[in-house]
């Protein structure tokens, strides 16, 4: 379901889930943009995560997401619908603390991959 590119040194790892299909729900979010207040729908998701590491270190986690509408069954997850896209979202540890900082709204590409893992790797 996630095109993973080839990014040199790098290994692209799909982190099981404890359910299957695995839904993510974000709730309503009120954020700012360019100082106007806007707010965010709550969002039903079907996600792919995918961890990236070089030389053993975690550098970041990319997020194929695809809308759905659903609900539980029996404490399971039911999809009743699904749009036929995918919304790609990577987060980035920059400075090689664990914090993962960078949000792009792509999938890695090799220009993302931060200079501290690639030095590691030397």
């Amino acid at each position: 379901m996630y095109p993973v590119k080839n990014i040199p040194g790098a290994k692209a790892y799909a982190l099981p889930h404890r359910e299957n299909p695995s839904i993510i729900e974000f709730p309503v979010q009120v954020f700012q943009l360019d100082g106007t207040r806007n707010r965010m729908r709550a969002a039903q998701v079907r996600a792919a995560i995918v961890r990236w590491e070089i030389n053993g270190k975690t550098f970041a986690y990319s997020y194929g997401l695809v809308p759905v509408s659903a609900h539980r069954v029996r404490g399971k997850w039911v999809v009743d619908s699904e749009l036929l896209c995918i919304f790609d979202a990577t987060f980035i540890d920059d400075r090689g603390d664990g914090v993962f900082r960078i949000l792009v709204p792509t999938t890695l590409r090799e220009d993302l991959v931060p200079a501290w893992v690639k030095r590691s790797g030397e």
